[in-house]
């Protein structure tokens, strides 16, 4: 069970208005399956800390006809500030030919910097129709290592059955967690219905994998 907390923040403190809510810093592209194109990389983006990265969306198709396998790679570049550059595969996935994901679109990207810029957020994104799937990974440059954190079992218990629900990594908040968007993405409803999942930010802490509430309060 994810813990559960409220916090009080000041809409200064989190600056919801920054640009990787609408356009990713860079991206690798989109793959499918069925049109695999080899090796999609993204533009190289740095940090005031110095340190660079990019995103790589690999698919490779083996076998034919109806025995056709595919291998989808989601690989990230890293250099720090020697320049010398890490290649790390931070997710994976297999599919044959018939799979109901066979046709689904795999996309990588990069969503932006911490503020000290040792801390690179990214995500994984897989859609198929009105499906997606937005899965965020943090590499942290001070240690060298990424975490990957699934955001559907967090949310699970508090989504009410039939509630269809999508997310975004919207960037970093002041401590370094990440500012999660859940959005509803039910358009069944009656016009003036409120959403089945209520909008709110909610702060991820993807060493511990738990989510936290926000609440902003205004200034006075």
């Amino acid at each position: 069970m994810p813990k559960l907390l409220v916090v009080a923040l000041l809409v200064c403190a989190v600056p919801f208005g920054v640009s990787q809510e609408s356009k990713p810093l860079s991206e690798a592209g989109i793959v499918t399956c069925e049109y695999p194109s080899g090796e999609n990389i993204g533009k190289w983006v740095s940090s005031a800390a110095g340190f660079s990265a990019t995103v790589e969306l690999r698919a490779s198709v083996t076998g034919s006809g109806d025995r056709r396998h595919c291998v989808t790679s989601w690989k990230l570049h890293v250099r720090g500030k020697d320049d010398k550059e890490r290649i790390l595969t931070v997710a994976e996935r297999e599919d044959n030919v018939g799979d109901n994901e066979w046709d689904q679109e795999n996309s990588f990207e990069i969503n932006g910097w911490s503020k000290d810029g040792q801390l690179l957020l990214t995500s994984q994104v897989e859609a198929q129709g009105d499906w997606d799937e937005t899965t965020p990974v943090v590499f942290d440059f001070s240690a060298g290592r990424f975490w990957r954190v699934e955001l559907s079992p967090l949310f699970k218990r508090m989504i009410p059955s039939g509630c269809y629900v999508v997310y975004r990594a919207i960037g970093f908040t002041a401590d370094g967690a990440v500012l999660i968007a859940p959005i509803s993405a039910d358009n069944d409803g009656e016009p003036g219905t409120k959403p089945c999942f209520p909008v709110r930010r909610w702060k991820l802490d993807f060493r511990k994998s738990t989510i936290t509430r926000v609440e902003i309060k205004k200034k006075n």
